[in-house]
């Protein structure tokens, strides 16, 4: 018995579903529909950056840099610890109260992307980050927010 592709999709229970899983190629999958795009999924300032290497590089990191990624699974006050890191500088990490959502797709093996998004001050360095969300075609086209966290009213961002 033969499948194709939109029917496999249909019988797995993923037909009418977004994901965050990467797809072939940029465009719109011409059987299914599909495509990935690009989305905002987290955004907000470094914790912990005095105990850090951030003071080392405040004057060269810039907003638009790229920074990495590392979960801390075994990190002894926080098992969901994500680690930020410049060029050889570890910053600081991710929010403890922000971080579970994240960590588990980390764990999960979702792709994720992620820069320096705000330099304020020496506390005031912003994180974002983004990863591929499978959609459908027809609202592919929708424009979601990439706005910087500092550009939302939420009590805990200030």
């Amino acid at each position: 018995m033969k499948i194709d592709r939109k029917e496999f999709l249909k019988v797995i229970g993923l037909g009418g579903s977004s994901l965050v899983l990467p797809l072939a190629g940029p465009g719109p999958d011409l059987l299914t529909g599909l495509m990935a795009q690009s989305v905002k999924i987290y955004d907000n300032y470094l914790k912990g950056v005095e105990y850090y290497d951030l003071g080392k590089c405040l004057k060269q990191i810039h907003v638009g840099d790229d920074v990495v990624l590392t979960r801390f699974a075994d990190h002894r006050h926080d098992r969901f610890a994500i680690g930020v890191t410049w060029e050889k500088f570890f910053l600081g990490y991710l929010p403890a109260y922000e971080n579970i959502v994240l960590a588990n797709l980390m764990d999960a093996g979702a792709v994720l992307k992620a820069m320096v998004t705000a330099k304020q001050s020496f506390h005031r360095v912003g994180i974002g980050v983004w990863t591929d969300l499978i959609v459908h075609h027809p609202n592919a086209s929708k424009k979601l927010s990439d706005g910087a966290a500092n550009d939302v009213d939420d009590w805990y961002r200030r």
